[in-house]
């Protein structure tokens, strides 16, 4: 027998969600396998391209025994009751728990494994600061997995210790890593590498087999396979800073007050969401609802501009991800030419719009003072972590008019706790009460409807019983 705590099940559908497992259903030739060795369960599920091992302290029997995926639907309910598993047969696996005080019990017959292998795990660990995972974290959104010229939905592991990223429009590189290889190896930004989850604030290993690039990260193994194709050479396209014609030094008051105004300044194009930023003796930002409205302007009194004056007319969205990721400086090359965030270990570049387009200076445009400006009532994402770049030499590349699209805030999940109920639990139990009052209400309605075409039959009937009686009579 294995005795595994429903939160387990819960926490391993959840991060198997993020990695994209319950879309592929490709687990299905891999099922959930669930291992015993006496001190200790390892839960497993894969795919393709990606597999996941989670370690949960406690005692069980030294045996296997293999799931269907959606298997984790019944088994992670509310509660941390521990479910028991038991196998009956060389296929078939019974699932006892108490619901509430309810006794439950589910039969699940083990899916074919004749085509995937759970990939073998590396055998040493490379130890890596946290801010690896959360280096992910800023990477993945950037991927393009539509892109068919270059590998674009895939990240470049560089063998100098550097992740970049790309989707052909803005580009993000981090450095400061330590990688067991030399050569650069593309692996597919999937969105497991980052999730919140799994930021256990503890170092992270990296290891490598020949197919395969595992991340251990507490109790988690995540596994990537290393994929073909070819990546942009970045080092050729990142300008040197100090070729930078001048450079905007934003004020931390201004990046917060300009963080959170940027969203609701007026946009009169929804698909690249233009803003011109004046930087002439006065940083201005603009905006507007129409090519023939007056202009909403901020201006932020704080900053300053180093070097030659410039207009940048830009996607607000680069420009929110910059600040998102505690950038404070801006370096600008020329009318029409990228736009370059960077410090100690990490580079940024986006190119801008078309600077025929840029929003021209109006006698009264609609002001917006940080003195009147009311926040949204949710805060903006905290810039405090460690930063992280690169170093490279290379030339500015060609003006591109289109934007990429935004950056999805991940939602804040903690990781849970063996021994309490911590945030993301409770919010697993309350999803699922809902989807069980959901499931409740569906039949009810059914319910009902059913009982709506009995009467109805029954009326019928009764009418037609009376019309006989009439004709009889």
């Amino acid at each position: 027998m294995i005795a595994i705590p429903r939160f387990v099940f819960r926490l391993f559908r959840s991060v198997g969600r993020r990695a994209g497992l319950h879309k592929r259903r490709l687990t299905s030739e891999w099922g959930l396998s669930i291992t015993g060795d006496g001190q200790s369960v390892r839960l497993r599920a894969g795919g393709c391209d990606v597999a996941l091992e989670y370690r949960h302290v406690g005692p069980s029997d030294a045996q296997t025994l293999t799931l269907p995926w959606e298997a984790l639907d019944a088994l992670a309910g509310r509660g941390n009751e521990p479910v028991s598993l038991n196998a009956h047969g060389p296929t078939v696996t019974i699932a006892s728990w108490n619901d509430g005080g309810v006794p439950r019990q589910s039969r699940f017959d083990a899916p074919k494994l004749d085509k995937l292998k759970f990939p073998e795990p590396p055998q040493e660990f490379t130890a890596n600061e946290p801010g690896l995972w959360r280096a992910f974290r800023d990477a993945v959104p950037i991927c393009d997995s539509a892109s068919v010229r270059y590998a674009l939905g895939c990240l470049s592991f560089r063998g100098i210790g550097r992740i970049d990223t790309t989707d052909g429009r803005h580009v993000l590189t981090q450095a400061g890593f330590q990688f067991p290889w030399q050569e650069d190896l593309l692996l597919p930004g999937n969105s497991v590498l980052g999730c919140r989850e799994l930021d256990t604030n503890d170092s992270v290993g990296v290891g490598r087999t020949e197919k395969w690039v595992g991340f251990r990260t507490g109790d988690w193994l995540v596994m990537l396979a290393v994929q073909d194709g070819r990546f942009p050479k970045i080092d050729e396209i990142i300008p040197k800073p100090e070729t930078a014609k001048s450079r905007l030094e934003l004020a931390p008051d201004d990046a917060e007050f300009l963080a959170g105004v940027l969203p609701r300044l007026p946009c009169d194009d929804p698909q690249y969401e233009p803003i011109t930023c004046d930087l002439n003796g006065r940083v201005l930002i603009r905006a507007r609802e129409s090519a023939t409205s007056r202009p909403t302007q901020v201006e932020l009194k704080e900053s300053r501009l180093h070097g030659e004056p410039a207009i940048l007319h830009t996607n607000r969205k680069y420009v929110a991800h910059a600040l998102r990721l505690g950038f404070r400086n801006v370096h600008c090359f020329g009318t029409g030419s990228a736009a370059l965030c960077c410090d100690d270990r990490r580079r940024l570049l986006w190119m801008p719009l078309d600077q025929e387009s840029a929003i021209k200076p109006h006698t009264d445009p609609i002001r917006i003072e940080r003195s009147s400006f009311v926040p949204a009532t949710a805060s903006t994402p905290s810039t405090s972590e460690k930063p992280m770049s690169v170093k490279s030499n290379a030339e500015l590349p060609a003006t591109h008019k289109r934007p990429a699209s935004s950056v999805a805030a991940e939602t804040n999940h903690a990781v849970p706790d063996r021994t309490a109920i911590s945030p993301i639990e409770q919010t697993l139990v309350l999803r699922d009460a809902l989807r069980t009052a959901a499931q409740k209400a569906n039949d009810l309605v059914r319910s009902l409807k059913r009982q709506k075409r009995q009467t109805r039959i029954v009326e019928s009937t009764l009418a037609s019983l009376k019309e006989l009686q009439k004709v009889a009579g």
